[in-house]
């Protein structure tokens, strides 16, 4: 027996279409960033909130459009002063996450959108975390798995064309690019949180096989390199010739869902945890 999905399979399509509506052309972040959208909904977060990786602030406003107490942590320039500029974040800090706290405040909450597996010195990140929030504090986070290495179809496809070389040198660019330092098992991201002092109130995994190798697939060809440019910007453009992608996309989703077989595992997991003191 197939077991239920985590989320009614109408909230993950409702989040496919908030997705779609901040990265339309962009097929890998319309399936990833449905998955998390849906998830989040699911929580609250008490103000004022930490945003740890914030980005460019817009896929926070979407998640939480109610949310008006935020300060966000962003290392990239100018990413961090997109942030500043989106109008969402009281304050943006350019530090490493390693380097928390920021500052003397203490936070309600704190919030990390995919952000932990790409940061070096995770354990000195996560202690900072804690240290930013008040004691039994929520942190809301999402993060990538050891699945995100080794379900990758497109070196697969290249080993079965006679080029394994190639498909193991696409593998190994597509981690670099997300700077993937941190893909850790269920078990290994729960013991990093616990030794950091968190508890664990909740977890789902996000992202299951065939919706993950169809988005690894994607985002591993958007983020090839030809001529010092990335694929994303052809596949983008070739995109906009159709004006019933998104309607035709939503389709394809739904259908790679109907075909989940195990939804207990993922390539992602969202997790909702607590300070313990």
């Amino acid at each position: 027996m197939i077991a239920a999905p985590p989320l009614p399979v109408r909230e993950i399509e409702e989040g496919y279409r908030a997705a779609a509506a901040l990265y339309p052309w962009n097929p890998s972040m319309i399936l990833w960033r449905g998955w998390e959208y849906a998830a989040y909904r699911r929580f609250e977060l008490p103000e004022p909130v930490l945003d740890v990786g914030c980005g460019d602030g817009r896929f926070f406003r979407a998640v939480f459009p109610n949310c008006t107490d935020v300060v966000g942590v962003e290392l990239d320039e100018a990413v961090a002063a997109a942030a500043k500029a989106s109008g969402v974040y009281r304050a943006v800090h350019r530090i490493a996450a390693d380097a928390l706290p920021a500052s003397t405040e203490r936070f309600a909450s704190a919030f990390a959108n995919c952000s932990l597996e790409h940061m070096d010195h995770l354990a000195a990140v996560l202690r900072g975390i804690h240290d930013s929030l008040r004691p039994k504090a929520p942190l809301l986070c999402s993060v990538v798995t050891d699945r995100f290495t080794t379900w990758s179809p497109l070196p697969l496809v290249l080993e079965a064309a006679g080029a394994a070389s190639i498909g193991r040198e696409v593998q190994r660019g597509h981690e670099a690019y997300h700077h993937l330092v941190n893909a850790l098992s269920r078990d290994g991201w729960r013991a990093a949180f616990q030794q950091a002092g968190f508890v664990v109130e909740d977890e789902m995994p996000i992202v299951p096989e065939m919706t993950a190798r169809l988005f690894l697939f994607a985002d591993q060809f958007v983020h090839l390199q030809s001529d010092d440019a990335e694929q994303g910007g052809r596949l983008s453009a070739y995109l906009q010739q159709f004006p019933s992608f998104h309607a035709g996309f939503e389709r394809v989703l739904s259908g790679v869902l109907a075909m989940e077989a195990n939804w207990q595992e993922g390539i992602g997991l969202v997790l909702w945890l607590r300070k313990a003191s």
